[in-house]
């Protein structure tokens, strides 16, 4: 009776907690992390789903990760789909992807969206988020071309700062002829650094939307 008692107190002070006040949820969860542990299965579960919210809120992206992976496998080996009107799996999934893409894990991040569209091809924003992170990505031509643009941006400065130091003071009629070349050597680097980045979203985009239609194919 005492330990019910005990436990029935436990549930009250956690559900008194003010909603939104994610760090006083953590505080608790972790003050009191082996007395929540010897709860029965469903108060244990709702807190537990709470505290791996809460992580993921204030940002704390690496302990997120750790518990996303509890509620999702709990999820499973107890059939628990929907809780509290969400699907609980979906959720966990898509929250897990953002802690990923939030430490720079893009590749992460990419694979369990995809594997998420797999499931439900018709969610807007898991499709959006796929293409944020592949275009979040760096293939090898993005950062070829991104070097060879600050080399065009340098190359300027320093046709700039010969035109000003040099060609002005001993020969102004040349001035004009530098001018030009700085202003081409500048264009052709914003060329390369734009153009390339608008091939590469319309790549991303090219090869996700074929991905979706065919996902969207195999559930019809």
């Amino acid at each position: 009776m005492h330990t019910l008692s005990a436990h029935t107190k436990l549930y009250q002070d956690f559900v008194g907690i003010e909603v939104g006040a994610y760090h006083t949820i953590i505080r608790f969860y972790e003050a009191k992390t082996p007395e929540i542990a010897s709860l029965n299965f469903d108060i244990y579960f709702e807190i537990l789903v709470d505290y791996t919210n809460a992580l993921f809120e204030i940002g704390a992206y690496d302990k997120h990760l750790i518990e996303a992976t509890k509620v999702i496998n709990f999820s499973i080996e107890h059939n628990i789909q929907f809780y509290k009107g969400e699907d609980i799996y979906y959720k966990s999934l898509f929250q897990k992807a953002a802690s990923h893409f939030n430490l720079l894990e893009q590749e992460k991040a990419a694979y369990i969206l995809s594997e998420l569209i797999k499931i439900n091809p018709y969610n807007d924003l898991t499709i959006r988020f796929l293409k944020k992170c592949k275009t979040h990505a760096q293939p090898k031509y993005i950062k070829i071309a991104r070097a060879t643009s600050i080399f065009l941006f340098l190359t300027a400065a320093v046709i700039a700062a010969i035109e000003v130091m040099v060609i002005y003071p001993f020969s102004p009629t040349d001035a004009s002829l530098f001018l030009s070349l700085r202003i081409v050597t500048l264009s052709l680097g914003l060329l390369i650094l734009i153009g390339t980045f608008i091939y590469h979203r319309y790549q991303v985009d090219l090869k996700i939307n074929k991905f979706v239609k065919e996902m969207r194919a195999k559930k019809l």
